[in-house]
């Protein structure tokens, strides 16, 4: 008996099952914000007052093909009408039956599914695996995203997943069964985006569907030129389609497939996930405000260039990008046509709307461009694999400039109209396989720097985000500014000071512990990628004294960072030419994270005096008594004397607040400067201060300021210095550039990095060099190179032991030439014995060309004595 009861139960279950019309007839995933007006509308076929016990709703995540959430409806009935209702939230769902929980984020925007099914809450715990047992009903959703295969088991074979997004309104609108109860039960067809109805018959409108119709008919509709659906540019800031949200046909010829497949190197390419369109020639409108190019996001359908494609697809703007998307037909009339005719570009352009108006073309260009960025958009030529081109290199304007001057506003606005962003079509982040500069791809071997030549390009014009983009299908580049072994330095030089940026040098504890780092590398190995490369830079260098800039601030001890650097840099040198490390007897400087350092060769130079340091404590002070050095924001500047041949001269390392933060001064900003410009200023006041007071205790006139100063060369800090008596020695005669710099931001070169001397050290300068090993190089060569903090192993491999992105500013090489002095004529004995090889000094004594000088007094008195004895005679 208890086995035939079993067994009647399971029949009444079952037929139960396949007698309910009860259908799954609205649901909307996805609105503005937290989502607070999602629900699911179950609808009985009108019976009205339909009992939902033993009845379950059961919510899959398609990121794992599991349940996410069960809800009971025992105890619940459809209303008169025959719906059930429900949500999140009943303050913002008109009609809600049932208030569940969570109130926001109720249902996942896809790819998921919503299933009704008989059972119990027990049966579907989280993380259920999806399955068809005892199912009534179900809907399989997205917004825009891939099918899910593992969740469209739920449905009857053949029936479609469902876009919410399918009229690029989500948010306000839902999926709904058109009619009520439309297809019936597991089937999707029936269902349409419209406006929400909860509880209320489904919003439906009839509508005639387009048809594609045959490859070069022109009666339909929907059937529109590409230059009508880009429509006519007049502003770059208002350049969507009019007819945007649209459904229309076009048909052209695919002039560059994007869609996905296999990088060079076999691994598997991360796309545009879709192809560029034109039209033939013999179809262009001729206006050129108007473009005959679009983008069609699909990669569904697999086209080649040279296809002729007839398609219909639903006009739409991405990033400022005006694009066909949800394509509902696509065919191709013929291949292998002949591409449309390019449109040659030359920069610098007028205006950004002879730009805009080529988006989606085919653009080429035989003009010599420079690459003059490798961040292009921020996402960086390691991320995207982006880089920028310009008719020549600009500079900042507060490099060549009086900040808000005409002169620098039209540096600014002369870049605007002079940059393409070329772009490798992967979307991938730091993709393992970069096809520049060649098609050997791109390596610590083989890089592309800032200063190499585009000589040609073909390809299609993007506008992600209005920054105008070639995504090309061919493209020259030529290595024109190849790296060099070592900087210039004057061949007469017998004495190198180098300032050089280290880039966070933390060298963790010291004994190979202590990493992550607060600011520098994360790991040991990185560090001593780090370490090898900034050795290799200054081991090239062959400098005498270094000036060094962020380096860790943990001391001098013999684990410290300044004592590791320079253990590991006397390992590269021959006896005699090892590095000392100036110590000013405090256990750090300052007590920021980072700190200047200075080290030097003791078998070439003396140090004498005493190291001084500048901070706020011994700062001048302003009219209110307030020091000019913040110690706070700047970091205290060492400054040490050296002797070389009976001549003293001073070094003093400097690095100064950055741009990067604000410090709350008046108008900050406001003047080109950037951040913090006041504080850099009064202290460059307080600097030339100190050192007019010798604080080495030395007396030495020949000064030299040395280091990252924050400040490009018109700005007022560098200014304030020079009108101590300083001067700018990289705008000096003895440069080796007439347009110098040190560091590349936001598309700008520019000098952050200073040598600044007096007139007495300037007299022995023969040489200065920025060596341009990091600024013009990309930092994927870095110690570390992902921006996110993320690992990504891919491009582990760029790194090399090398002084090529050793930092992200680049060295300043001053070469000086001191001889030692001739000595002082000894007054006992004026010519020191030597032989002038002449002695005739005849003739008249007040002769200006004489040899002779004032005779000593003895001299006189001898030859006194010699007349009065031939008088004698």
């Amino acid at each position: 008996m208890k086995a035939l009861f079993t067994i009647s139960l399971l029949g009444l279950s079952l037929s139960s099952w396949a007698d309910s019309t009860l259908l799954i007839n609205e649901v909307d995933s996805d609105n503005t914000g937290t989502d607070t007006a999602e629900f699911i509308e179950l609808y009985d076929g009108g019976t009205g007052n339909t009992s939902l016990n033993g009845h379950v709703v059961v919510l899959f995540n398609g990121s794992n093909d599991q349940s996410y959430l069960t809800i009971d409806l025992s105890g619940h009935s459809t209303d008169a009408q025959g719906y059930f209702v429900i949500c999140g939230d009943a303050a913002n769902v008109a009609g809600c039956d049932l208030d569940t929980s969570p109130d926001s984020n109720l249902i996942q925007n896809g790819a998921d599914a919503v299933a009704l099914y008989q059972a119990a809450v027990a049966d579907f715990p989280n993380n259920t695996a999806v399955t068809t047992t005892n199912l009534i009903d179900a809907l399989v959703y997205d917004t825009d995203d891939n099918d899910d295969s593992g969740l469209l088991v739920l449905l009857n074979a053949g029936q479609p997943q469902i876009n919410e997004n399918a009229n690029s309104d989500k948010d306000n609108q839902s999926l709904q069964r058109c009619e009520n109860g439309a297809g019936g039960a597991r089937n999707s067809a029936g269902f349409i985006s419209a406006t929400p109805t909860p509880g209320a018959a489904s919003a439906c409108n009839v509508v005639v569907e387009p048809v594609l119709g045959n490859c070069g008919e022109t009666s339909q509709p929907e059937f529109r030129l590409i230059s009508a659906v880009q429509g006519s540019i007049t502003d770059v800031s208002a350049d969507a389609s009019p007819l945007l949200g649209e459904t229309v046909i076009v048909e052209g010829i695919v002039t560059l497939d994007k869609q996905g497949g296999l990088l060079a190197n076999g691994d598997s390419s991360y796309q545009y996930s879709g192809f560029w369109l034109q039209e033939e020639d013999t179809d262009a409108d001729n206006d050129a405000m108007t473009s005959e190019g679009i983008f069609i996001y699909d990669y569904k359908n697999a086209v080649s260039s040279g296809d002729k494609v007839r398609v219909m697809a639903k006009v739409a703007e991405y990033q400022q990008v005006t694009q066909l998307k949800n394509v509902q037909e696509l065919v191709i009339c013929s291949s292998a046509n002949a591409l449309p005719a390019a449109v040659t570009v030359t920069l610098p352009v007028d205006n950004l709307q002879q730009l805009e108006a080529l988006e989606g073309m085919r653009i080429n260009s035989s003009q010599n461009l420079i690459v003059s960025d490798l961040f292009g958009t921020g996402y960086g030529f390691g991320n995207y694999g982006q880089f920028v081109v310009s008719s020549a290199l600009h500079f900042q304007s507060t490099e060549i400039a009086a900040p808000q001057s005409a002169e620098a506003q039209a540096a600014i606005a002369a870049r605007a109209l002079d940059v393409l962003l070329i772009d490798d079509g992967v979307s991938a982040a730091y993709p393992a396989f970069i096809p520049f500069p060649d098609d050997s791809g791109f390596s610590a071997l083989n890089p592309l720097r800032i200063g190499d030549s585009v000589s040609t390009f073909d390809g299609v014009m993007h506008a992600y985000k209005n920054n105008y983009t070639v995504i090309p299908s061919a493209l020259t580049i030529d290595p024109t500014h190849p790296r060099t072994a070592a900087p210039t330095i004057a061949a007469d030089a017998n004495l190198v000071i180098v300032g050089m940026n280290v880039l966070n040098y933390f060298n963790g504890d010291g004994q190979g512990g202590g990493f992550p780092t607060s600011r520098g590398a994360k790991t040991y190995d990185a560090f001593t990628m780090q370490s090898d490369k900034i050795v290799a830079a200054l081991t090239a260098m062959n400098a005498d004294i270094i000036g060094l800039m962020e380096i860790e601030n943990d001391g001098f001890g013999e684990h410290s960072a300044i004592q590791t650097l320079v253990n590991e840099l006397n390992k590269q040198q021959t006896a005699g030419n090892e590095y000392s490390l100036i110590n000013p007897g405090v256990s750090t400087i300052g007590s920021d994270a980072i700190t200047v350092g200075l080290i030097y060769r003791a078998g070439k130079v003396t140090a004498v005096g005493t190291a001084a340091i500048l901070d706020s404590s011994n700062s001048a002070k302003d009219e209110n008594d307030q020091p000019l050095f913040l110690d706070t924001k700047n970091r205290p500047a060492l400054i040490q004397s050296f002797s070389m041949n009976d001549e003293v001269f001073t070094v003093a390392v400097n690095h100064l607040k950055s741009k990067g933060s604000a410090c709350n001064e008046d108008n900050e900003g406001a003047d080109g400067q950037g951040n913090c410009n006041q504080t850099r200023n009064r202290a460059a006041q307080a600097l030339v201060q100190y050192l007019a007071t010798q604080p080495t205790g030395v007396n030495s006139s020949a000064q030299l300021v040395l280091g990252d100063l924050n400040a490009y060369s018109k700005e007022d800090p560098i200014n304030t210095i020079l009108d101590a008596g300083f001067s700018n020695l990289k705008y000096s005669e003895k440069s080796t550039e007439t347009q110098p710099y040190s560091y590349s931001f936001g598309g700008f070169l520019g000098s952050l990095d200073h040598a600044l001397a007096t007139a007495d050290f300037y007299a022995h300068v023969v040489s200065v060099d920025a060596w341009h090993i990091n600024s013009v190089e990309d930092s994927l060569m870095d110690y570390e190179t992902e921006a996110t903090g993320q690992d990504y192993d891919s491009i582990d491999n760029y790194a090399n032991a090398d002084a090529y992105r050793s930092s992200d500013h680049d060295p300043i090489v001053v070469a000086l030439r001191i001889d030692k002095k001739a000595p002082e004529p000894d007054p006992e004995n004026p010519d020191n014995g030597s032989d002038n090889g002449d002695n005739n000094n005849s003739g008249d004594n007040n002769d200006d060309d004489n040899n002779g000088g004032p005779l000593h007094p003895l001299t006189l008195l001898v030859l006194a004595m010699i007349a009065a004895l031939r008088r004698r005679g």
